[in-house]
């Protein structure tokens, strides 16, 4: 058997080594993971100077950084996650980083907000092909017990992208402006398309219980099987929670940095670099450990962990929104990262784990979608509908209400993810 032989041959689910190639393919997927992340990172950064340049009002603006974006990369994301279940997962992340990318480029030149939002809804396909096709090839890559793990690790990757790119393009954005920014960011592809097709294997499928290959199944008997297990059902609806608290984040925290903490571009990268990116890093190992060793003792802990850790994030980002000493927000502001973001890694993969075997990258898609859907809708847009219309009243500090009222998502949704575990069977204890 080789080292990318399919995990579900080998008996033990316990921890073994990483190879060098799954160290390879886990730090590829990573940075590919991170340039995702930078560019809702980007967009939330110049979010002020583009709002002014295109003569656009926060409810437009919430569009293009929300549903506009999320809708079509939801949509999107269940024929890609299809296709990942049939066909080759590597050449389906190359292919879509590219067209990524080249959207990316697009973004720098847009001249009104009919064009912002266009090129948004573009860019969502593109990532798409990077979401549940890449969480279900690191799924096939490693041994059941390395999942949470190897995924955690994929988000270090993403993390150390957030950590550089964000303080680089703050400084390029005040220096050149924000359509200087998107440029750069668009770049990169030129280097890791090629990498990722050429250097990364493309590892074999996963096997059922009887050890032989499983085949297609189709939606309708999935949707099935699915509907019966109040485990899938419960995680499906914590993990769309968790999104609305985490897309209301990505959106306006930046803006809330500018308006409220009154820091400049530049500023507010280098404090994202510096806090969220390491944040992602230190709350993903956390949450990947902590899962892998208690989960020895009793696999319910897959559960709790991502659940627990969504539930303190709450009273952290209240805490990051309210307080007006920096002493007491700033590190409010990390622990959120710690246990809002870094939670998502361990979500990711009780979301797989509860889909079933053939079926990893659908369900998960199928949870990205609804988890799209609800934050876009209850997240950054009824943040700038609220900015507007309920909070107007308070000017720039509308938005500490409006994030204020959405952080209770993420504690609603790790209350689900909790009750889930007692739903726990073997069908869902896949590693």
């Amino acid at each position: 058997m080789t080292a990318l032989s399919h995990p579900s041959a080998v008996q033990s689910a316990g921890r073994t080594r990483f190879t060098g190639r799954q160290i390879w393919a886990l730090a590829i997927l990573g940075v590919l993971a991170g340039f995702n992340m930078v560019d809702r990172g980007l967009l939330a950064l110049n979010l002020e100077a583009i709002k002014l340049e295109l003569h656009a009002s926060d409810t437009q603006m919430s569009i293009a950084t929300g549903i506009g974006f999320f809708l079509l990369n939801a949509l999107a994301g269940i024929p890609l996650a299809r296709l990942a279940d049939r066909s080759s997962r590597r050449n389906i992340i190359a292919i879509g980083f590219g067209f990524y990318s080249m959207i990316m480029g697009l973004i720098g030149m847009v001249t009104s907000f009919g064009g912002l939002l266009v090129s948004r809804m573009l860019l969502g396909v593109g990532e798409a092909s990077g979401n549940a096709p890449a969480s279900a090839l690191v799924n096939d890559l490693v041994t059941p017990g390395n999942r949470r793990m190897a995924l955690a690790c994929m988000r270090v990757g993403s993390a150390l992208v957030v950590l550089g790119m964000m303080s680089g393009l703050g400084v390029v954005s005040d220096i050149y402006g924000w359509r200087a920014s998107f440029y750069v960011l668009a770049l990169p592809a030129i280097l890791f398309v090629p990498l990722m097709l050429f250097t990364v294997p493309e590892p074999g499928r996963e096997k059922g219980a009887d050890g032989k290959p499983v085949g297609p199944v189709s939606l309708r008997d999935a949707w099935a099987k699915w509907r019966r297990s109040p485990a899938f059902l419960l995680v499906l609806g914590g993990f769309a929670l968790s999104g609305v608290t985490l897309q209301a984040n990505s959106a306006w925290a930046a803006a809330f940095l500018a308006r409220v903490r009154e820091l400049s571009p530049a500023e507010i990268g280098l404090l994202s670099g510096i806090s969220r990116g390491p944040a992602v890093l230190v709350g993903s190992l956390l949450g990947a450990w902590l899962t892998d060793r208690f989960a020895r003792a009793d696999h319910r802990w897959r559960f709790w962990v991502p659940g627990v850790m969504l539930m303190l994030g709450t009273p952290m980002e209240l805490t990051y929104l309210m307080a007006d000493s920096a002493w007491v927000w700033i590190p409010a502001y990390l622990l959120t990262g710690i246990m809002i973001m870094g939670s998502q890694a361990s979500a990711i993969a009780i979301c797989m784990d509860v889909s079933g075997v053939g079926l990893r990258a659908t369900g998960l898609a199928f949870a990205l979608l609804l988890s799209n859907l609800i934050a876009d809708l209850i997240g950054p847009t009824i943040i700038g509908v609220m900015n507007d219309t309920i909070f107007v009243a308070h000017g720039a500090h509308a938005l500490r209400y409006s994030m204020g009222v959405v952080s209770a998502a993420a504690a609603l949704g790790g209350v689900l993810i909790v009750i889930a575990a007692r739903f726990e069977t073997e069908r869902t204890r896949s590693g």
